[in-house]
């Protein structure tokens, strides 16, 4: 970018999120972060694709702080987050709620209401995926699981739903038996 500067043509904004997303992606986000504000300072204001692509960022790093903070930063701004955001962020504090901090359980809750108040529902892949995340948080239930179910598909609790979340095949066999993916087969049928 600074070539482009330097031989007079002016990065835009897609210049700038393009930047950013480079950045993002080889893990410089002090990089990203300082071009957002070279951005701003070049009296361009981010857009809802360059809050996206930083907070992707900040959740790839494995930082979720960030990540809420950029998506503050970007309510703050007059941008109203969409479904890409909601999942980006939502997948990176899943991802890190096992390290049992309590931003990232008011953050998961906080996001989990916005969804439900602005009538978003994620994909059934995505549901499933966070389900995953859940089981490692919340095994028996809870108030997160409780939060976050209400952003699944109204089909969310069919028994295939819930047989592919929990690991459940269905065997071919007579017996009409259940075999769990963590669980060894025991062809005998002794259970010792």
């Amino acid at each position: 970018m600074q070539q482009m500067k330097q031989e007079g043509v002016q990065p835009d904004i897609r210049t700038y999120t393009s930047f950013i997303n480079a950045c993002c992606k080889a893990g410089y986000m002090l990089r990203a972060g300082k071009t957002m504000k070279e951005m701003e300072a070049a009296g361009l204001n981010p857009n809802l694709k360059t809050y996206t692509t930083l907070i992707h960022g900040w959740a790839r790093a494995s930082l979720p702080e960030k990540a809420l903070k950029c998506f503050e930063d970007m309510k703050a701004a007059g941008l109203k987050p969409d479904g890409a955001v909601y999942h980006c962020l939502m997948t990176s504090l899943l991802s890190r709620a096992s390290v049992a901090e309590d931003y990232i359980y008011s953050g998961v809750q906080h996001i989990c209401a916005e969804m439900v108040e602005s009538g978003l529902t994620v994909d059934m892949g995505t549901a499933v995926h966070w389900a995953r995340c859940l089981r490692k948080i919340e095994r028996g239930g809870g108030d997160i699981t409780e939060a976050l179910q209400k952003t699944f598909p109204p089909d969310w609790n069919s028994q295939n739903m819930l047989d592919e979340i929990y690991g459940v095949e269905v065997s071919d066999g007579d017996d009409g038996g259940l075999v769990y993916d963590d669980e060894e087969d025991d062809s005998d049928g002794d259970f010792d």
